[in-house]
């Protein structure tokens, strides 16, 4: 069993959730400090970042789901059961975030599980075959956001419900054929293509403020806009990245993606405590925002000082192989062992 977890981590793909983790605190805390405290930065930072990072952690589980099911070192037979265990384990997280979080909160974990279960189909697929689903499940987002009606008095929910369910899935099957195609592997053998594939998306981007002062439709700018921000957060931490001294100085980041699932579930709960301080004493909203990351992330780096992996990262591990894996780091152990 141990084999089965001895994988080497993508720092950069902590390095991005750490940094989505930054920005749905801010969304987050918005939509429920906001009724507390009267923070006009804060509200001007959430109207530009507001659906925004969610994408990120969406392309992110995709690309998880690939590294899941194809580490070399895996050599088991049953990895379908396993996936099954791992996304069941989720939802029941999400279940349960979804009870204790506060109102406005949305829950990404139960809409992972879902998604889960549909991108099961894809798994034995080639990466050409998943990469033009990808693009029709694209497509299929932005044609049905613009068969919406234009105003908002004829709006149809279905129509846009379907938009967004597409987006979803688009972006989880987009990180899982980016994982097909080793999109974060050499990467400064990329960087020609990435630079590329970088500026044609900040000129999607740019072009979509031209769309929006016509004012031709009201939803897809905002399916658009996802897929390019996306887009360029990612690859932009990919160029980023390939200097030591951005690594080092962003390494707090590192730290709190990679207890990114113990961190999304306790942002909730630190909210809740703000908010009730928060009634008592009247704080900026966007400085509480600041002082929980500055307690997560202290936390991260702590914890993993050591341990291998956060607490919740560790009860999905044990969940999903239904072993107990060690957590805590040998030379903490040994050290403990000698005195």
């Amino acid at each position: 069993m141990n084999k089965l977890n001895s994988y080497t981590r993508i720092d950069i793909m902590d390095y991005l959730r750490g940094f989505a983790l930054l920005g749905i605190l801010i969304v987050n805390g918005y939509q429920m400090l906001g009724y507390f405290s009267d923070s006009e930065l804060h509200g001007a930072l959430y109207s530009i970042i507001n659906r925004k990072f969610y994408p990120i952690l969406f392309f992110l589980f995709g690309s998880g789901c690939y590294l899941f099911m194809n580490r070399s070192n895996q050599k088991v037979n049953n990895r379908y059961p396993l996936f099954l265990r791992r996304i069941c384990f989720l939802f029941v997280l999400g279940l349960i975030h979804t009870f204790y979080a506060p109102p406005g909160i949305n829950d990404v974990l139960t809409i992972y599980a879902v998604l889960g279960l549909f991108i099961v189909i894809f798994f034995k697929r080639n990466k050409w075959t998943n990469l033009i689903v990808t693009v029709t499940i694209i497509a299929l987002s932005i044609v049905t956001a613009f068969c919406q009606p234009p105003y908002y008095d004829d709006f149809k929910v279905w129509l846009y419900t379907l938009s967004y369910i597409s987006q979803w899935f688009a972006l989880v099957m987009l990180g899982y054929t980016m994982g097909q195609f080793k999109f974060f592997e050499n990467v400064y053998g990329k960087l020609k293509y990435i630079s590329i594939f970088l500026i044609v998306n900040i000129c999607i981007y740019a072009s979509l403020f031209y769309v929006r002062k016509l004012e031709i439709h009201p939803v897809v700018p905002e399916i658009l806009e996802s897929y390019t921000v996306a887009s360029i957060i990612a690859s932009s931490f990919l160029i980023i990245l390939q200097w030591d001294k951005v690594k080092v100085i962003l390494t707090p980041l590192k730290f709190y993606g990679q207890m990114s699932l113990t961190n999304y579930l306790a942002q909730s709960v630190l909210l809740i405590v703000f908010s009730i301080i928060i009634g008592f004493i009247p704080i900026n909203s966007l400085i509480v925002c600041f002082i929980i990351h500055a307690i997560l992330i202290t936390f991260s780096i702590v914890w993993l000082k050591y341990f291998k992996m956060g607490p919740v990262e560790w009860l999905l591990r044990y969940f999903t192989y239904w072993s107990k894996i060690p957590n805590r780091k040998k030379s903490v152990r040994n050290n403990l062992e000698s005195v």
